[in-house]
């Protein structure tokens, strides 16, 4: 299988570096589930593709961390596990498509779980917005 074009409500098996760890030199982050929230252009010269990745974790976020539960039906057509799961949406990755992307685990080739559904994408872009324009979003350049 080939390598999806980032598409926003597309989960990808992502690279992740958290924004409360120490960065180290050579930290690649945690792979994990994440949703492509922005696609865009760099004007880098040649151009290449950004986008912002925001993540899915299993552990309950904190009261310092804003987060939308996933729902089982939608972690379900998502290609999610079963487990309950959050939506972090107070911090991001930025990054250059492809970099940082890998075959989901046991899945060699595939590197993508599935779609959020445009209702629940449009719900998370109107949260992430409000605290986007209210700077308590926080993003990680990689």
């Amino acid at each position: 299988m080939t390598l999806p074009q980032p598409e926003l409500g597309l989960v990808v098996h992502y690279s992740y570096l958290f924004l409360t760890r120490t960065r180290n030199i050579g930290d690649s982050g945690k792979e994990r589930p994440c949703l492509i929230a922005a696609v865009f252009e760099d004007k880098d010269d040649p151009p290449k593709t950004g986008v912002l990745y925001l993540p899915i974790t299993h552990t309950q976020p904190g009261p310092e961390e804003a987060a939308i539960e996933i729902p089982p039906n939608i972690r379900h057509g998502a290609g999610l596990d079963g487990s309950r799961q959050w939506l972090l949406i107070s911090q991001g990755n930025k990054d250059t498509w492809p970099e940082d992307v890998s075959h989901r685990p046991n899945r060699p080739g595939v590197f993508h779980y599935g779609y959020l559904p445009p209702a629940f994408f449009k719900q998370v872009q109107l949260e992430f917005q409000k605290l986007y324009v209210s700077a308590k979003f926080n993003i990680q350049l990689r």
